[in-house]
């Protein structure tokens, strides 16, 4: 059987011709989630307050032509997918910061200066994670049968996102992005959809893939605080090393199987199961 066609508009850059079918979140995730030392059940576990299950189905549809796929391949996708924790204790982002000195430390957590070090690519952690965004933003998408509540940048946001996506515009100047790395030793392969929750009077976006946690905070008001931790804008480009990206996925998962926080607010992180293996 050949391959589905499908004629469109391509909701990013709203030209009208042949569509690809395109990922919510990159391919390379799914497997990165495999479990290769399962054989017979190596697909990974989609967890959802519904149900939990094995399953294979990867949240697609025709949303995107193929120039555009391509944009968001080689503008960020690729560069972030080879640079995440990839299993097997190989995490390349966090070795090229581990190989300098923090520009702020105490204890575990640790601050890294990214514009120090030309191998870090912000321009490409950021075009990534906004790539993502917005994909989650811009359709409704289903995973396994289950509808996935996607998340909202508002109308201005949304079309400023897109002209920014396209290399028409500037990141928009009321939205800041957060990128933390985990600080475990083996995070776990996993990974989840955008999530939303509100932070004082702006609205704060979050993905976590294995080893990174995105934030992405918009809104007219988002605090001068929050500006400095942009890895775009802040005067020294901070990268966080710490356990607040494990403890929020963390808190999503256990929330999901219906399980509320600990009492005492601390979180048993635990590393990931490493058995599994993964790409190199």
């Amino acid at each position: 059987m050949g391959k589905k066609e499908v004629i469109g508009e391509c909701k990013l850059c709203l030209g009208f011709g042949e569509l690809r079918d395109s990922h919510l979140v990159p391919a390379a995730l799914y497997r990165l989630a495999r479990a290769r030392s399962r054989p017979k059940k190596p697909d990974p576990v989609l967890l959802t307050v519904a149900q939990r299950q094995q399953t294979s189905f990867q949240a697609t549809q025709y949303l995107l032509c193929g120039r555009c796929e391509t944009l968001f391949d080689q503008n960020g996708e690729d560069w972030v997918m080879k640079h995440c924790y990839r299993g097997r204790g190989r995490f390349r982002l966090r070795a090229i910061l581990g190989a300098s000195a923090p520009s702020a430390a105490e204890g575990d957590f640790k601050i890294y200066d990214a514009s120090d070090n030309a191998a870090v690519r912000i321009d490409r952690l950021v075009y990534f994670c906004t790539s993502v965004f917005w994909r989650a933003s811009v359709r409704t998408w289903y995973s396994s049968g289950q509808r996935y509540q996607g998340i909202s940048l508002g109308n201005p946001y949304q079309e400023q996102i897109r002209r920014y996506l396209l290399g028409e515009e500037s990141f928009p100047l009321n939205a800041v992005v957060t990128v933390i790395l985990s600080k475990l030793e083996f995070p776990h392969l996993g990974f989840n959809f955008p999530d939303t929750v509100r932070v004082d009077s702006c609205y704060c976006h979050t993905l976590h893939i294995p080893g990174m946690t995105f934030q992405l905070s918009l809104g007219r008001r988002v605090s001068q605080d929050a500006s400095y931790t942009c890895i775009l804008r802040a005067p020294f480009h901070p990268i966080f090393v710490c356990e607040h990206g494990d403890a929020q996925a963390q808190r999503l998962a256990l929330h999901l199987m219906g399980k509320s926080d600990t009492a005492w607010g601390n979180y048993p992180l635990v590393e990931g199961f490493e058995s599994s293996g993964s790409e190199p």
